[in-house]
């Protein structure tokens, strides 16, 4: 049972950050574009990474992440390595929403968006995927001492 929902927990995980970076991505498309009936595709596209990659991935993390602190409660709410991961996690959530309602208000068009900003919450993702690796992989290992 553990086994399998670790499989689910990596495999929303996997969902989440894909969805997020194809999103943003075709968000930068997205800005480049002028003609409408391109930039209305590229909008549902984006809608598109979010609702069926980036929500369901989340989704499934988060609950799998769940299922799995409460199999073995005594150690996972001791480990210090998963406590740093909550972090990376809380701020991978303020990325999903900060990208998911930018990407719609870009879409209806009461905002306008830079490419510069766009590029930034690209990387931010990259680097919370990135710490949130390092603080579950390593971290088990060096934090558990």
């Amino acid at each position: 049972m553990v086994a399998w929902l670790l499989v689910l927990h990596i495999f929303g995980f996997t969902l989440w950050i894909s969805g997020l970076l194809i999103t943003t991505l075709i968000l930068l498309r997205h800005i480049a574009v002028s003609a409408p009936a391109a930039r209305a595709s590229l909008a549902g596209i984006e809608k598109l990474g979010l609702r069926t990659l980036a929500d369901p991935g989340a989704s499934l993390a988060i609950l799998a992440g769940i299922l799995l602190i409460v199999t073995n409660r005594s150690y996972f709410l001791h480990a210090r390595w998963l406590h740093i991961k909550f972090i990376f996690v809380l701020l991978l959530i303020v990325l999903h929403v900060i990208v998911g309602t930018r990407s719609k208000a870009f879409a209806s068009g009461r905002v306008a968006l830079d490419r510069g900003y766009v590029r930034l919450l690209s990387i931010l993702i990259v680097l919370v995927f990135i710490s949130i690796l390092i603080a579950t992989l390593p971290g088990a290992v060096l934090l558990s001492r």
